[in-house]
């Protein structure tokens, strides 16, 4: 799907006020034309204090292994390495300035603060968020943040909702499930009907996977399958149950390309034509997946341009995925900076300009 001319020119002038920092911006430019800002939204980081508080919960499946580096396990698979980077920001903007990459979107990823009693969740909740929003005020041209929030517990994570977004939060991030319940159970209704009406997105991102029995332990499966699986899990079930419908104003941001939901679609649609008997949505699945935004981490040229083609240059971000080891942001940006110009410049950077409200530091 190819932008408006109209939507063309409203988001180039949010680029041009966000004000992309010299040395990314230029470098960018040079080498593919284009001076929209590079937005990164996919992109973490963990953080000392955060990592204190998990060790002090007492969390009997979600635990810090000793070691150099330290690593973190869920049910005694290890499937987080705590490597030095992922804690270092000055690091961190020295890689953006290498890549090319102006503004990182930083959210926390799996265990987020979904860890320990729903008060340890709070507190952790409260940990990262604070210095997130310590981090932007240093770095004020170059880092955003989502906030976490404690999902178990209603009213603490609409109030930590809206102390995160006066903090400068540009949207929420939340895991795939929280402790193994769907993000349509009706004990999260409170929190998306929030969200719904002021209206931020929500970065969603796989939580660990759960490798029991499936013998995804070995090769990396747990990540390559596990992940992907994790999510499509999570966002069919958004478009089966009539979420889209109850909260028309949502703005959910799938992981990893998606899954393999865009590949999916046609089978999605098929088995509600046939399945009569139970129906939650009126239409055809796929016609919900323009509700939905995408990442750009899949690794590969061709499967980029099918995803855009699928769903729109318009709802595609880019993604770097940093500071995992399977995260390439020069990779993933060569790879966005090779589409047509109008769908490089909208996944670069125009789509998150829009969709996130981001303004001058």
């Amino acid at each position: 799907m190819k932008l408006n001319r109209r939507q063309l020119i409203a988001a180039a002038g949010a680029a041009a006020a966000v004000g992309a920092p010299a040395g990314a911006a230029q470098q960018a430019a040079g080498t593919t034309g284009s001076r929209v800002p590079v937005v990164d939204i996919h992109t973490h980081m963990y953080t000392r204090r955060w990592l204190d508080a998990l060790k002090a919960s007492g969390d009997a499946d979600t635990v810090v292994v000793p070691g150099n580096p330290e690593s973190i396990s869920y049910r005694g698979v290890n499937y987080a390495v705590l490597a030095a980077n992922m804690f270092d920001w000055q690091e961190r903007i020295a890689r953006m300035d290498e890549a090319g990459v102006d503004i990182a979107v930083i959210s926390l990823t799996a265990p987020n603060v979904y860890w320990g009693t729903v008060k340890q969740g709070a507190e952790a909740a409260r940990i990262v968020n604070d210095e997130y929003a310590e981090a932007q005020a240093r770095w004020p041209g170059r880092i955003r943040w989502f906030a976490s929030l404690p999902w178990e517990d209603a009213d603490l994570a609409i109030t930590e909702l809206h102390r995160a977004i006066e903090a400068g939060a540009v949207g929420v991030c939340m895991l795939t499930n929280s402790k193994g319940q769907a993000l349509v159970d009706p004990k999260f209704a409170p929190v998306w009907a929030e969200i719904d009406r002021i209206d931020v997105p929500v970065f969603i991102h796989p939580t660990t996977p759960f490798v029991d029995g499936f013998g995804l332990g070995e090769y990396g499966m747990a990540n390559t399958i596990g992940f992907t699986t994790d999510t499509t899990t999570c966002f069919a079930k958004f478009l089966l149950s009539g979420f889209f419908e109850k909260y028309p104003r949502v703005r959910p941001i799938a992981s990893h390309g998606g899954g393999t939901l865009p590949f999916l679609a046609g089978r999605f649609d098929r088995m509600w034509e046939i399945s009569t008997a139970r129906r939650d949505i009126g239409r055809p699945p796929s016609s919900y997946l323009r509700r939905i935004y995408f990442d750009s981490i899949v690794y590969d040229q061709r499967t980029l341009e099918y995803l855009v083609a699928t769903v729109g240059a318009d709802r595609v971000l880019f993604g770097s995925d940093y500071p995992f080891r399977l995260g390439d942001m020069k990779g993933i940006l060569g790879r966005v900076n090779a589409l047509p110009p109008e769908e490089r410049d909208a996944v670069r950077g125009l789509n998150a300009i829009r969709e996130l409200k981001l303004q001058p530091a």
